[in-house]
């Protein structure tokens, strides 16, 4: 009974929450001093509540329509599952190199890694950008492409720019987990049977970051999303955001739910997923020979 109530309460405060947020505005007041304004704050969220009685009159479906919204959500969960994908062939890669090279060379390569954990993603993103424009001042050359002017739709400059920093925190993840293997019981028997390390990271480490990849994935994925959303609006390109914008600016609530949900929809799925491989693994050991 507990797990049947639970996802329509969440549910629910999910939709209050968007509510309450963006009527956050109406609740300030900017002018000689600062004032706020509670009767226009609770108007506007007894409006939006209402509005949400109106799903059966089919205006938002056309408004959305009329922004071909389908297009831009394809093109913008494209660019979020090659980056997903990219995020964690980058990562299991990396994690391989760190532990199969000798120990001096893994010191210098932790130190890289530990150094782009504290890079802001602004930084990523200009710098990508600034990479853009100097190889076509210095060379001529536009194949890499950022901006989304005139109908063009970008994908190796911004796939590359939003998995950079997710694929070095995901690859930091891995290096922690794998340091805490080390110390277990089957590292040290299969050592002990003569098996080499990098047979027993191939077939036994790797196999144990499995679940905790996909529970880890959550954390990336989110900030895959937030990249999206951010690269999207700072070079136009024409991705969901767009619709999010238009659906914004013209006050359409619902349109604009639908968008919150369709964009955050890949978070939700993973937290499914994830919750379902917590369920599977509890009380089960991580590893096995």
């Amino acid at each position: 009974m507990k797990k049947v109530l639970e996802l329509p309460v969440r549910f629910f405060l999910m939709i209050s929450g968007i509510i309450f947020v963006f009527a956050v505005p109406s609740l300030i007041g900017l002018g000689e001093s600062l004032t706020f304004n509670v009767i226009t704050f609770w108007t506007y969220v007894k409006m939006s509540f209402l509005k949400l009685t109106e799903l059966t009159d089919g205006q938002f479906i056309i408004f959305l329509q009329q922004l071909n919204w389908m297009d831009s959500y394809r093109y913008t969960m494209f660019i979020l599952f090659i980056s997903l994908l990219l995020v964690i062939c980058i990562s299991l890669a990396g994690v391989i190199l760190v532990q199969t090279v000798p120990k001096k060379i893994a010191k210098s390569l932790k130190r890289i890694i530990d150094f782009f954990e504290g890079v802001p993603d602004l930084l990523v993103i200009f710098s990508f950008h600034f990479f853009v424009i100097t190889l076509y001042q210095s060379t001529g050359l536009k194949f890499l492409q950022l901006y989304g002017n005139f109908g063009h739709k970008p994908y190796v400059i911004p796939i590359v720019t939003i998995s950079f920093l997710p694929a070095f925190f995901l690859l930091q993840f891995f290096m922690k987990v794998l340091e805490e293997e080390e110390a277990k019981d089957y590292v040290q028997y299969s050592l002990a049977k003569g098996l080499s390390r990098f047979r027993i990271l191939m077939v036994h480490k790797i196999r144990n970051l499995v679940p905790l990849l996909i529970i880890q994935l959550r954390t990336s994925l989110w900030i895959i999303l937030s990249n999206i959303f951010l690269l999207e609006y700072m070079f136009n390109i024409p991705g969901f955001t767009k619709t999010f914008q238009t659906a914004m600016g013209n006050g359409e609530f619902l349109a604009l739910l639908i968008c919150l949900f369709l964009f955050t929809l890949p978070l939700l799925i993973m937290e499914a997923v994830s919750h379902l491989v917590i369920k599977f693994y509890k009380g089960k050991e991580s590893s096995s020979l």
